[in-house]
């Protein structure tokens, strides 16, 4: 049992990373386009991040309070067990986001043609800009579902401990 204390305090670290990643990640976009950065290269793909993400807070605030606080409760002795599901609360609501929005960008490559208001905020997209949208949400998936197993895989093995 004396490698619990650092394992714990790892996944506890991954925990708070993974379940505030998107909106770091709507942070240095939103910069990215307020800067101007690769306006004509990329700009109507940061334009949708930016966008996207902005609708997505219902879900993403929630998330993060959820995986910051199920982070913290994780290293408090009294109380693992109520941060491991506040944390996979938090975890499952980001990846929830993280497949809306790569399934929304598939949608849009493979569903045909759809009526767009001429009044839209979001910019119309080539199949290569839908793909360019959906590959850090498709990327962010990986370590976020990585800790949700590393923190029940924890829990597997400490059931299993008879000490």
């Amino acid at each position: 049992m004396p490698t619990l204390p650092n394992r714990t305090s790892g996944v506890r670290r991954w925990v708070i990373v993974a379940g505030t990643l998107p909106l770091a990640w709507w942070c240095i976009s939103l910069t990215a386009g307020a800067l101007g950065i690769g306006y004509d290269a990329i700009g109507d793909v940061v334009s949708t991040w930016n966008i996207t993400t902005a609708a997505g807070l219902v879900i993403l605030i929630p998330a993060a309070f959820f995986s910051v606080s199920g982070g913290f409760e994780l290293a408090s002795p009294d109380s693992p067990r109520h941060g491991r599901w506040y944390a996979t609360v938090g975890l499952t609501l980001t990846m929830a986001f993280y497949l809306l929005m790569v399934l929304k960008s598939v949608v849009a490559i493979f569903g045909g043609s759809v009526l767009r208001d001429p009044d839209t905020w979001s910019p119309e997209l080539s199949s290569l800009e839908q793909w360019a949208v959906a590959a850090p949400y498709a990327a962010f998936l990986i370590p976020t579902g990585a800790t949700l197993a590393a923190l029940w895989r924890g829990r597997s093995r400490q059931a299993g401990s008879v000490t």
